[in-house]
């Protein structure tokens, strides 16, 4: 597996300090803010998902009961480790993270330095270890750490089954045009930070072979369960609705990774 080096790492860092200064911790606040009350709800344990959040947030799929309709994936189950949004609580992706594990898929979610993934691109590595019954790994993230995603998926190529970006894209220096890993990028109509034209604009960065959604009146902020986030686009679907639509692409794009 690479790790990245200490000139790569100061590089990241900067980047980092530079967005901090350059919003404010107050800034930051306001960018994105807590989770909302239906993110901690979906941290119970219940006879479909396990949840632990003693190092990461973890989501592992349960047995089925007896008489259950519930469909798995083909074959061994695909996990997710999940980079957070800049700013945004890892809590907030708990209820897409519960229902993809629900679909048969793990999920792990990496709480980040500051919550910027800009501070931990590496912070998937711990977790291949640590569940080695899951023999394949895609990795993914919201905004920001949906770029430390692409970084990782870039640097790690062997490890990595697949790479999944909601309302994310890659940066020139991290180019994935000429790599064979799968990748699904997500995004909605209305997002005005990522908005469309940027995710136009960062399919030159990415495999030909990219599966795109778009979800039409789906903004930035329900990517997540977390309050407002300045500049962002007024949706015209739910929360609920638009987290569904996402939920069942991730979940569609996870099972082909595990298909024989």
């Amino acid at each position: 597996m690479r790790t990245l080096t200490w000139q790569r790492r100061l590089a990241y860092t900067t980047v980092s300090l530079l967005l901090v200064a350059f919003i404010g911790v107050p800034g930051l606040a306001l960018y994105t803010g807590a989770a909302l009350p239906d993110a901690a709800e979906a941290m119970a344990t219940d006879a479909m998902v396990q949840v632990d959040a003693s190092r990461w947030l973890v989501f592992r799929p349960l047995p089925r009961p007896p008489g259950s309709t519930r469909l798995g994936p083909p074959g061994s189950p695909t996990g997710l480790i999940f980079y957070p949004g800049g700013g945004v609580d890892p809590i907030a992706y708990a209820p897409l993270a519960r229902a993809i594990a629900g679909a048969g898929h793990p999920v792990i979610i990496v709480p980040v330095t500051l919550r910027l993934a800009f501070f931990d691109v590496d912070a998937a590595s711990p977790v291949f270890g640590t569940f080695p019954l899951i023999r394949r790994w895609a990795v993914g993230g919201h905004s920001l750490g949906g770029v430390a995603a692409s970084w990782y998926a870039r640097a790690n190529p062997d490890q990595v089954s697949g790479l999944i970006l909601w309302a994310a894209y890659t940066d020139a220096d991290h180019s994935l045009a000429a790599a064979t890993t799968p990748v699904l990028s997500i995004s909605g109509t209305l997002d005005g930070n990522v908005t469309p034209a940027k995710i136009i604009a960062g399919r030159l960065l990415l495999p030909v072979s990219t599966r795109y959604i778009s979800i039409e009146g789906g903004n930035h902020n329900q990517f997540g369960s977390y309050r407002f986030q300045a500049n962002d686009g007024t949706p015209t679907i739910s929360r609920t609705e638009q987290q569904r639509q996402v939920v069942d692409a991730t979940v569609a794009f996870l099972d082909t990774l595990g298909a024989p």
